[in-house]
């Protein structure tokens, strides 16, 4: 179910409506049937999965603080990270790596193994790698003592299936939101003021600037032999920002959903395309991805207390996984290397730099901007021969005479995007509108309001990190 659908909009005010008409004993029950109906509404078969991914990390967490053998307490924990691994390898990474083997000819053929190869050769269960690092984090924090086992496995499931940040994030930490997920809930009209803001702004960067600018990025990603070499610079700009404003637009609108129950989800974009250098754009560019890899892989390697040497190597290891993460394709695994080689050029060239607030520091930040647009394109393609040739275009090779054509409405959507991000607000949507007077804040509202209804993209497209 989109957050941008007609059945989100129908579902979620009944679901508000009678999580607040419920006792609060009964009111995490109907949150949890109704977060699995969100998810079964699109594939039904894989809300087994996930329940399965619960039961397991459930179990795994539970006998981990019952055992005081340190030798069964590292069997429990390893079984739940290879399992979650597994399951998600298989849905995501097999086709990749044995689709045409005799492996994946036998498995077809096993009668019992049949419908899931099937499925997994043309789809990946949707927020399958959100959720699964979601519950991987609970079970290694409770191995390492920084949590409790939850007793109750219903309630345990609720915390990977809270139906807001389930298909795309924010990854959230167990003792940040089960607490929220049981508490004594009650309407606050500020929550309910900076729900809906919230997630009118998000519904605008997605329906108003990212499906504008999509439309104009397939167009040249779909046949971009006939387009000229300035198109190949229009298109990376137009994906650049169709990728932020639609990952930033649906985190927006998860935060919103959450906030009309009482719940604060973690922010997961801090105005990245103000950040100096490629270091600090990963610490504002979605936060809850960036942080679970820092906690669970970069500290585990040794993070930068065992040398340089070996802390370029764990910086690598790093983006090669978070590429790896982002699809299961050369192109992505290009895009992650590249964003490590960039990391590592910004930290030696000015990770020791002072912080400056005149020309150079915007120089700084136009740079960081650029190489992210041109990994971007890695990202975009639809496969390395793709990526090659458009890079050729970039960098001036022949190529063909047509020219991509971007609608007058669709710069003025994003240069509002761009005025509001970079320029005006300060601090998130919700709090900087929710200091001005009622009168320009409805202002503003009846703008985004009349923009989403007259200049919504034609084509609803899909939030671009539900396939991951």
């Amino acid at each position: 179910m989109l957050f941008n659908s007609v059945q989100f909009f129908l579902f979620l005010p009944l679901v508000w409506a009678l999580y607040f008409l419920l006792p609060h004993r009964f009111r995490w029950i109907w949150l949890l049937g109704s977060s699995y109906f969100f998810y079964g509404y699109w594939k039904y078969q894989f809300v087994f999965l996930m329940a399965f991914t619960s039961l397991v990390d459930w179990y795994c967490a539970r006998q981990i603080v019952a055992n005081t053998s340190q030798r069964m307490r590292k069997r429990f924990l390893w079984f739940s990270i290879i399992s979650n691994l597994s399951i998600l390898f298989f849905f995501k990474y097999f086709n990749f790596f044995f689709g045409h083997s005799p492996l994946a000819r036998w498995l077809y053929n096993t009668e019992a193994m049949a419908w899931a190869v099937e499925l997994a050769r043309y789809t990946i269960p949707a927020g399958i790698s959100f959720y699964t690092f979601q519950s991987i984090s609970y079970v290694v924090d409770v191995y390492r003592g920084n949590d409790s086992a939850e007793r109750s496995l219903p309630r345990f499931m609720l915390f990977v299936a809270f139906f807001p940040q389930l298909v795309a994030g924010p990854i959230e930490r167990f003792s940040h939101l089960q607490r929220q997920l049981f508490s004594r809930n009650n309407i606050h009209y500020e929550n309910l003021s900076a729900g809906f803001r919230l997630m009118l702004y998000g519904l605008f960067l997605k329906v108003c600037v990212a499906d504008n600018l999509a439309a104009s990025a397939d167009q040249f990603y779909g046949a971009h032999k006939l387009y000229n070499n300035g198109s190949a610079w229009l298109a990376a700009l137009a994906f650049c920002f169709q990728v932020y404003a639609d990952f930033f637009g649906y985190s927006l609108m998860a935060q919103g959903s959450a906030k009309l129950f009482g719940i604060d989800l973690m922010d997961n974009f801090l105005k990245p395309f103000l950040a100096r250098n490629v270091p600090e754009f990963w610490q504002r560019w979605h936060i809850s991805l960036s942080t679970w890899f820092r906690d669970y892989i970069y500290f585990p390697l040794g993070g930068s207390r065992q040398g340089k040497t070996r802390m370029l190597g764990n910086v690598m290891v790093v983006f090669l996984v978070s590429g790896l993460w982002h699809g299961a394709n050369w192109t992505m695994i290009l895009f992650g290397a590249a964003q490590g080689v960039l990391y590592w050029f910004d930290h030696f060239l000015f990770g020791k730099a002072p912080a400056r607030k005149d020309a150079i520091a915007w120089l700084h930040r136009a740079k960081t901007v650029f190489f992210f647009l041109l990994t971007l394109v890695f990202f975009r393609s639809m496969s390395l021969k793709q990526s090659t040739e458009v890079y050729g275009m970039l960098a001036g090779m022949p190529s063909g005479d047509a020219q991509l054509q971007i609608p007058a409405v669709t710069w003025a959507m994003l240069c509002a995007f761009i005025l509001l991000d970079l320029f005006i607000t300060r601090d998130r949507f919700d709090r900087w509108i929710g200091k001005y007077p009622a009168a320009l804040r409805w202002t503003v509202y009846s703008v985004f309001m009349l923009s989403i209804w007259m200049f919504g993209g034609t084509v609803n497209h899909p939030f671009v990190y539900f396939q991951f």
